[in-house]
């Protein structure tokens, strides 16, 4: 055994090495020795030379998207082309300029006049003989663009005496010359003009860059009335061409060229620009064929040598495995039967697919009688109340939705979650049922023990207020006694008796609607009037504390809500503000519409909250108050009132400045004078 693995090394280590130097010659065009002679360090005379130069200039034609133009957005010079000049400045560690030039052929003659010191072409023999090229960097085609309708032109020998527009000073002219004659070319100063003159039909083709037209024709939405030639004329490398006094700036060009090729950054930079690395790579396809196909046989052979003990191995892993899974789908069944609250898992059919032994209790039924069965089978529980369209959302926006229903006199709380594949395909819904009625109750006591807790604050300043006309009572009581003869003091008395039975009767009436225990329901309430007579339960305390109020509200705004909801919110807003006015103060209560919702705006020029405090008033069982003067449940509950009633809460404040809360509440307006 020992033999044959050594036997398997050597074999592996040889043909490692084959393969090595074969994809080096295919992908860089070098052996495994110039491979690694290429990768050595800059040498003292590159050094020196970049020590000498700061900077070194790009200069190119500013008008040939997707490979460099000026973005309109932001006007910064952009492309693949710009892309990959930042990654050779990165790699070689030199600062590299760009000088966008209009013309491609004002990019060559600075280049000539060394206005700038490098740009990317077609090599070619004339180039040649004024420019060095550095290694290739990428692949480019030239095609040719006609109208939809031109059937005469399948080819570059179809423009033989026809007009075709080109950039001037383009490869492609070059190219076409050695290839056709007389051919009468019309020279735009880029791409954009020349297929505007196909459009004007000055010109019968247009000859380019492949990327370049492609990228126009769509931004131009001309790809509906014509067509590029599926044959393209030429397939050439892109290099960087230098003067020819430029020796030392190629060798360093070649050396960051290379190292952006081992790291595949051009193939990096295309899927950047157009998600897929095919346009500008450069393929050896027949070299990488013959390369497969040898390492496909030295892998069909060990493949071979290794396959019965692999497979053995295999199985025992998918032995083990399947057991892992049969487990791992047993706990979560166990876990999914041992959930109190009631589970269903429905498909897009709404057919019951799964559900828990708590829901079977619930039923007394068996899973057999259930599985399999559609929801509208089980009315109220699973079904009804609305519970089909939320289930259906489900399905169709793949968001969890949460409802609540009475059924058999309790209250449940239905949540709906989606269940995805790993293509986030939703196969199946699962619904979650609680019983929340012993949560509700809850709520409901806690609101009214706060609301009591806010009556025995407000005792005090209902007894005074009812003393008053008490005492007026009392008094002309005993003016009548004494002048029974005096008809005008007699009638006096009579009006100011019930004037202050009147005053007493409201006050009381204004308590008694305040501590009662109201429905669930929401009702028509006037806003300004509401407020106005929550206000005059607190009027002796205000005064007391030497604090003023003031309520703005233009007209009358009515809103539809739990009337037992809206006098907590406002008497714990009060009762915070007038304990942080301990000198006396303004409260002011602002009501504005806005569409359909209630704007409420409730400020004080108190003591006000820290930034630290601000952030947990609205939690539970925070308070800033003494011990025994605040429970820390006022504002906690107050926002659970107003979330439920779809609206929202939030609070500035500042030291020493005072306190303001926003709130909004959706009117509801149009609905019904009751609203279950």
């Amino acid at each position: 055994m020992k033999k044959k693995v050594i036997c398997v090394c050597i074999m592996a280590t040889f043909l490692i090495a084959l393969f090595s130097n074969m994809y080096l010659e295919i992908q860089y065009d070098i052996n495994i020795l110039e491979y690694f002679k290429k990768t050595k360090d800059l040498t003292k005379e590159e050094k020196m030379w970049l020590t000498e130069h700061e900077k070194i200039i790009y200069g190119s034609d500013n008008n040939s998207p997707p490979l460099r133009y000026i973005n309109e957005k932001n006007g910064q010079y952009s492309g693949l082309i710009v892309d990959y000049i930042r990654a050779l400045s990165i790699e070689l560690g030199i600062e590299i300029e760009y000088k966008p030039l209009g013309w491609w052929d004002q990019s060559l003659k600075s280049l000539n006049n060394k206005e700038v010191n490098f740009l990317d072409l077609i090599p070619s023999e004339k180039r040649g003989k004024s420019y060095d090229f550095s290694d290739p960097i990428y692949n480019l085609s030239g095609v040719i663009l006609v109208h939809k309708d031109e059937n005469e032109i399948t080819n570059y020998n179809g423009l033989k005496g026809k007009s075709v527009a080109v950039p001037k000073g383009d490869y492609a002219v070059e190219f076409l010359n050695s290839k056709v004659k007389n051919i009468n070319y019309i020279l735009t100063p880029n791409l954009i003009s020349a297929i505007r003159y196909l459009k004007e039909g000055q010109a019968q083709a247009v000859v380019g860059d492949e990327p370049v037209i492609t990228y126009l024709i769509n931004e131009m939405n001309l790809k509906d009335d014509y067509k590029i030639l599926e044959n393209p004329m030429y397939r050439q490398d892109c290099v960087f061409a230098v003067p020819k006094s430029e020796k030392i700036l190629l060798s360093i060009i070649n050396k960051g060229i290379f190292s952006l090729k081992k790291k595949k950054t051009m193939f990096k930079i295309q899927q950047k620009w157009f998600g897929i690395a095919a346009p500008f790579a450069r393929e050896n396809t027949s070299g990488k064929i013959s390369l497969l196909i040898l390492i496909f046989i030295s892998i069909i052979l060990l493949i071979i040598y290794i396959s019965y003990s692999w497979n053995n191995t295999l199985k025992e892993e998918v032995d083990k495995r399947t057991e892992e899974l049969v487990l791992s789908r047993n706990r979560l069944q166990t876990t999914f039967d041992s959930l109190t609250h009631l589970m269903i898992v429905v498909d897009k059919d709404h057919n019951i697919i799964s559900v828990n032994e708590a829901f079977c209790r619930f039923l007394q039924l068996d899973k057999d009688e259930i599985i399999g069965q559609n929801c509208i089978e089980f009315k109220d529980i699973v079904y009804g109340h609305g519970i089909e369209y939320i289930i259906e959302n489900t399905f169709y926006t793949g968001k969890q939705y949460n409802q609540e229903f009475k059924y058999k006199n309790k209250i449940f709380n239905i949540s709906t979650f989606p269940l995805d594949d790993n293509t986030n395909n939703i196969l199946n819904v699962l619904i979650m049922v609680k019983d929340i009625t012993k949560l509700k109750l809850s709520e409901r006591k806690m609101l009214q023990e706060n609301k009591m807790a806010a009556i025995g604050q407000l005792a005090a300043g209902v007894a005074h207020e009812i003393r008053n006309p008490l005492g007026l009572i009392r008094n002309y009581c005993y003016i009548l006694k004494n002048n029974l003869d005096d008809e005008e003091k007699v009638k006096k008395s009579i009006d100011v008796i019930e004037i202050s039975v009147q005053k007493s009767s409201d006050i009381i009436d204004n308590l008694l609607n305040f501590s009662r225990i109201s429905s669930n329901e929401y009702e028509k309430i006037n806003m300004r009037n509401f407020i106005t007579k929550l206000i005059e339960l607190e009027k002796n305390t205000l005064k007391k504390n030497n604090i003023d109020y003031k309520i703005v509200c233009s007209k009358d705004i009515i809103c539809y809500a739990n009337q037992e909801s809206l006098k907590h919110i406002f008497l714990n807003l009060i009762s915070n503000s007038i304990d942080a006015l301990t000198n006396g103060g303004l409260i002011s209560i602002e009501l504005n519409k806005k569409g359909n919702m209630l704007l409420i705006k409730f400020s004080d020029n108190g003591t006000g909250i820290s930034e630290e405090n601000l952030e947990n008033i609205l939690n539970p069982f925070f308070t800033t108050k003494q011990c025994g003067k605040g429970t820390g449940l006022g504002l906690y509950i107050a926002y659970n009132e107003i979330q439920k009633h779809g609206g929202n809460i939030t609070v500035k404040s500042k030291l020493g400045v005072g306190t303001t809360f926003y709130i909004d509440i959706p009117l509801r307006e149009g609905a019904d004078e009751k609203i279950k």
